[in-house]
């Protein structure tokens, strides 16, 4: 496409209308949302809290949780 055969649309008026309820309706809704706390989770720090988020994690990933087992107790033997 060259600038010989583009075409240009303008934008109507109920278009940017629209874009502007848009962007108006996110920035209310993350105002919002930024009077509530954050659920903030802390990555653990100790194999001990490592071993706490695998608990967490059993039920619904256990996988993942068994990684994090793993890497406890590997941290866990290699520091004792």
């Amino acid at each position: 496409m060259s600038a010989t055969t583009m075409t240009f649309h303008h934008e109507s008026a109920f278009d940017a209308f629209a874009a502007r309820v848009g962007t108006v309706t996110v920035r209310a809704l993350r105002s919002v949302a930024n009077l509530f706390p954050a659920d903030v989770r802390t990555e653990p720090k100790t194999a001990e809290e490592l071993l706490e988020w695998a608990a967490q994690y059993e039920a619904t990933q256990p996988s993942y949780a068994a990684d994090l087992r793993a890497a406890a107790l590997n941290h866990q033997n290699h520091v004792h």
